[in-house]
């Protein structure tokens, strides 16, 4: 009985040993799982995108474009050139440079979705009605406006300069609708990436 009784302690204290181990090493799994990014194909982007949203995502394209105003976004384009995807900065990765045009690059970062449904429209239109929404926040959401820094462009001028600009945020408006009249959807989705890091593919 005394024998017995220590084998079963020892076994006792042997599973009570090996317990944190196995916690260990899942907690560990979890962690690396949570940390790798997700590789998303630019050239199948619309594809994958809707089931990656807010993830960490890995995506390689070529840099056709670099904001000259500080440097905080750039665009990547894969086989289609007229298909972007915008790249923005953060603290993290640094900012870009104009010299990265024409060169390949692979972006690990955050896919973040900016979502226009037909709430979403009304509540814009009504903002540029009162005056509380302006052009340049309306292109860096839904990316309109081309690769250019148009959204820098200087609107100083006369009186009637700020009723043109209105009345091209309403039209804007209305292109949307458009869109997302023929879309079939209930909504538009305009992506952009948060960048994390990135590097040159040579």
């Amino acid at each position: 009985m005394i024998l017995s009784l220590a084998v079963a302690g020892f076994l006792l204290v042997s599973c009570e040993n090996q317990a944190p181990k196995e916690q260990e090493n899942t907690d560990a799994t979890e962690v690396a799982a949570v940390e790798a990014p997700r590789a998303l194909d630019i050239n199948k982007f619309n594809e994958m995108a809707d089931g990656l949203a807010n993830q960490l995502i890995e995506i390689k394209g070529t840099c056709v474009h670099t904001c000259e105003h500080g440097g905080t976004k750039m665009f990547i384009v894969g086989e289609d050139p007229d298909f972007r995807v915008k790249i923005m900065a953060t603290d993290e990765s640094g900012n870009f440079n104009m010299e990265m045009e024409g060169n390949d690059y692979v972006v690990v970062g955050i896919l973040d979705e900016y979502r226009v449904d037909n709430a979403e429209l009304d509540k814009l239109e009504a903002e540029i009605l009162s005056g509380d929404k302006d052009e340049e926040d309306m292109k860096h959401k839904t990316h309109e406006g081309g690769g250019k820094d148009d959204e820098h462009a200087d609107h100083q001028g006369d009186g009637n300069d700020h009723d043109e600009d209105m009345q091209a945020q309403l039209d804007q408006i209305n292109h949307l609708r458009t869109r997302l009249t023929e879309s079939g959807k209930d909504h538009l989705s305009f992506w952009s990436i948060q960048a994390k890091s990135y590097k040159e593919v040579k």
